[in-house]
């Protein structure tokens, strides 16, 4: 993403430079100061555009069961990492609005709707608790990020 913020800025700054060497009077600094600042609110939307692009295609979603939603169990962030292995680590951050003290399972399906990896563990929490669910799969589990990923 840097590289690309770079390209618009370089190209920029080479669009303001031309457009200076035929504008050398006070009417044309003025011209030159409102191309700027337009190439710059431009260049600006471009890369909030793409970061938001970006951050939208490597975020993972965890599908709930109906079951957990309705004891009041949600998700916020989730993070994909290593114990062992290679992105064999899900790390849910888990929001409680009622008492739960319940194993889950977490399926991993492939994009050919294979599963590839399955992991229990105990989720625990009073209501109005929050914190982080470590999932550990079998070390040769590799999670992409654009995989079915369930908790029932």
């Amino acid at each position: 993403m840097n590289k690309l913020k770079n390209s618009i800025v370089f190209v920029s700054f080479g669009a303001v430079l031309i457009f200076a060497q035929s504008c050398r009077t006070d009417e044309g600094n003025e011209k030159l100061q409102n191309v700027g600042q337009k190439v710059g609110v431009s260049a600006s939307k471009v890369v909030k555009g793409v970061k938001s692009g970006i951050e939208k295609a490597v975020k993972i979603n965890i599908g709930l069961s109906e079951s957990l939603k309705n004891r009041g169990v949600s998700c916020g962030r989730v993070e994909l990492g290593n114990e062992g292995g290679r992105h064999n680590k899900l790390s849910v951050y888990m929001i409680f609005d009622k008492a739960i003290n319940r194993n889950v399972t977490v399926k991993v399906v492939d994009n050919q709707g294979l599963e590839v990896g399955r992991c229990k563990a105990l989720l625990k929490g009073a209501a109005g608790d929050t914190k982080y669910v470590d999932f550990v799969f079998d070390k040769r589990t590799n999670i992409d990020r654009d995989f079915v990923i369930t908790m029932e």
